[in-house]
């Protein structure tokens, strides 16, 4: 637990002997009159030591909150509320909250932000929503509404300090800037914060979240509080919360199940879908009550071993488990909201409700754990194939989240096996050193043909085609409207009907008598990963299944294994995907245009 030392001198300020009547002798921003300086100096002497005290304590003292019933101001209740205990005494720099709807989220960020401000000088906030409307409401319902009714909170946020919608400053000098982002994070920029506060997480682009965390970065802080409700499995709550948080859940124990008096036997209840009972929280195992405020009930963390340096303290708080859940409502959420808002707004959980033509598990049904991407296992597996070497690229793209990635391929015991990959990041991104780099592939492997991407890359599949020829360089286009292959001679390129030739590629993942990938350690990350990145709609306009890819994700891998697939198949046609019929005429089309020039 992290203990709060608050010393008196940083707190008060300086004291100043300029003549004033009407100043408090707490405001140093206004002089002290010199007939009331020795009376002021005894009483700081008085209090000048370092109390120490936990963020609970402070809360308990200062913060206080309406009674639902009397509508009278209380102090905030712990007692109802044990679970938040930890939340507000964490002494991690870094906490992810990934809640459900209406479990006071944003009132745990308020309450958080006085902590820090009100206990510590010259401390920084930044909090940043999505979108202009949600930071103004957190402003004004959370923010404003504590220091107005909490008169405490008034001695550190005075009326004469900056108090407007986007800035809030107390007498300790510590304040709060409130800023939003969706798009872009520009308004983010130049500023300079000790602490990080990100609302509505689930809805900040990835590549927002370096800009806006980078204005703490001089900070000897560096705090971080993210806290959003899931949506699906790829959005970025979700990616920090199953890669780098510690994933605490809630856990409450049932003592039917094991010895009385001896918790380490009785059955621990992770609160979930199965403790949902006609007349409130149940046991998973017997089904009888159980009591989520039970004196033994705590957070238990669930995550397996992290890197020590990207773990974010992570909690779940679904609303099984807030005091004031009306049961027979929740039962009638459960019974008419869509599968995926029950998961996400009332569990707190991630929900897929477009459907994955890959799982995992079927990726790595086809990674070798013998074939690695080390130097001596390539020469090895280019020793036992006759067949030619290819490749495919897909070039990355300033404007969005993408990066250009070269694969090298052949076809191994009738298996179109993928034996190295290179993603191009940090100074390989200059244009300029991609090209010298593949070059350099294309020769070292002496490479039969490449698929490249038409869209992407008109620039370098010039400089391509200049070295190589156009019998080695073959342009790849994806059209939603073109039969499944055909070849544009103005153009000089191939279009290929995207969702089909996607299809198929899937379809032989799925198969697993196609493809062969590394080893599931080599491939998993970036590669694997942009594979996992699709996801399948049914698009009633066209009749036609379509895929997508996650807003937050990269799936260039992908693209460039059908590039090289495609640029491989004149000379390794698969009846088993194509129709042998169009397989044929295809094939035959193909090796014309491509080597009697089309």
């Amino acid at each position: 637990m992290t203990e709060v030392s608050v010393n008196i001198d940083e707190l008060l300020g300086p004291v100043d002997s300029e003549n004033n009547d009407e100043a408090p002798w707490w405001d140093w921003e206004r002089p002290i009159p010199d007939a009331e300086m020795w009376e002021v100096q005894k009483h700081l002497e008085e209090m000048r030591e370092v109390y120490e005290l936990m963020p609970t304590d402070f809360v308990s003292s200062i913060i206080q909150f309406p009674n639902p019933n009397t509508r009278l101001l209380e102090p905030f209740d712990y007692a109802s509320r044990p679970y938040i205990r930890r939340i507000h005494n964490t002494q991690s720099k870094r906490l992810l909250l990934m809640t459900a709807r209406q479990v006071e989220k944003s009132t745990t960020l308020a309450i958080k932000s006085f902590i820090y401000t009100c206990l510590i000088p010259h401390f920084k906030i930044l909090y940043v929503s999505p979108s202009s409307t949600q930071t103004k409401q957190f402003s004004n319902d959370r923010i404003k509404e504590l220091r107005e009714t909490c008169p405490a909170l008034r001695t550190w946020f005075p009326d004469h300090m900056v108090d407007n919608v986007f800035e809030k400053k107390a007498i300790n000098r510590s304040q709060i800037t409130l800023r939003y982002a969706y798009l872009n994070a520009d308004r983010c920029r130049g500023l300079s914060a000790d602490a990080i506060f990100i609302d509505e997480f689930q809805d900040i682009l990835l590549d927002n979240i370096p800009v806006i965390t980078e204005a703490s970065s001089h900070s000897p802080y560096k705090y971080q509080v993210f806290s959003g409700t899931p949506k699906s499995e790829d959005n970025p709550i979700q990616q920090y919360w199953s890669s780098a948080s510690t994933q605490n859940e809630w856990a409450v124990p049932c003592e039917r199940h094991g010895r009385p008096g001896d918790p380490g036997t009785w059955h621990w209840n992770i609160l979930d879908e199965a403790n949902i009972g006609t007349e409130g929280l149940i046991c998973d195992r017997c089904g009888k009550p159980i009591n989520p405020v039970h004196p033994k009930a705590t957070w238990v963390r669930t995550a397996g071993p992290l890197s020590e340096g990207s773990i974010y303290e992570g909690f779940r708080i679904p609303q099984l488990m807030v005091p004031w859940t009306d049961w027979p409502e929740l039962l009638a959420k459960y019974r008419d909201f869509p599968r995926a808002q029950f998961m996400n707004e009332v569990l707190g959980r991630s929900f897929d409700s477009g459907q994955r033509p890959l799982t995992q598990q079927e990726l790595m049904d086809n990674c070798d754990p013998e074939l690695r991407m080390t130097a001596e296992v390539i020469k090895d597996v280019l020793k036992k194939t006759t067949s030619p070497i290819y490749a495919g690229i897909d070039w990355g793209q300033d404007s969005t989240k993408s990066y250009t990635i070269l694969v090298l391929c052949t076809y191994v015991g009738g298996k179109f096996t993928v034996f190295f990959a290179h993603r191009f990041e940090g100074a390989e991104m200059e244009p300029h050193i991609q090209l010298e780099k593949i070059k350099k592939f294309i020769k070292q492997f002496n490479v039969r043909r490449v698929g490249v991407d038409y869209g992407g890359g008109h620039h370098p599949n010039s400089e391509l085609l200049r070295e190589f020829g156009k019998d080695r360089i073959a342009r790849f286009q994806y059209s939603s409207t073109s039969s499944l292959w055909k070849y544009d001679h103005e153009h000089e390129r191939y279009k290929v009907h995207k969702h089909e030739v996607l299809s198929i590629v899937f379809n032989a993942i799925k198969s697993r008598k196609i493809f062969r990938f590394p080893c599931w350690d080599d491939w998993k990350s970036p590669f694997g990963t942009d594979l996992l990145a699709v996801f399948s709609e049914y698009n009633e306009r066209t009749r036609l299944t379509e895929f997508k890819k996650s807003l937050n994700a990269t799936d260039d891998t992908l693209h460039a294994i059908v590039f090289a697939f495609l640029a491989a198949y004149p000379e390794n046609p698969r009846p088993e995907l194509i129709k042998p019929s169009l397989r044929v005429d295809m094939a035959k089309q193909v090796e014309r245009e491509m080597f009697d020039g089309g």
